[in-house]
């Protein structure tokens, strides 16, 4: 039976001696339309992962803070420090939007800063350990995932 459907939908005849050629453009669609789904699903496990995390569910709910968090956590796993100007210029808001959203960060414990030691005038940005950890769980749950969607 599965066979007569996938020669019904990967198969077509060739000539009249009924010859069969495989027919690659409808099994790639098919595929494409399985890996889409997978990746459908992987974004609604990161939703309902993250409607069930508050520090996540407070840094996503703008994607500008969501990028500044990342940027952070990024440079920190890379061993680089990240200045406020250096975030300014990466999250493409204004530099007084930006400067309120790492404020508010620092405020609820999700970033620090810390005096650059070559210019005392910058101040460098750093994850606190509490999102650390909140970040290395949540990575954790997407590697999962992607094993288990088989991306």
């Amino acid at each position: 039976m599965t066979n007569e459907i996938i020669r019904a939908n990967f198969y077509k005849k060739k000539n009249k001696l009924d010859v069969e050629e495989f027919n690659f453009l409808e099994l790639d669609k098919k595929i494409k339309k399985i890996d889409s789904i997978k990746v459908i699903n992987l974004i609604m496990s990161y939703v309902d992962y993250r409607d069930s995390n508050k520090m996540l569910k407070y840094v996503s709910r703008n994607i500008s803070i969501w990028k500044l968090c990342l940027l952070v956590v990024k440079n920190y796993v890379s061993l680089k420090k990240i200045s406020e100007r250096e975030i300014i210029e990466n999250i493409n808001c204004s530099p007084m939007t930006a400067n309120t959203y790492i404020k508010e960060l620092i405020e609820i414990g999700i970033i620090y800063q810390e005096s650059n030691p070559q210019d005392k005038r910058k101040k460098n940005i750093l994850p606190t350990k509490a999102f650390l950890n909140e970040m290395a769980i949540f990575i954790e749950f997407l590697k999962k995932k992607i094993n288990e969607v088989g991306i």
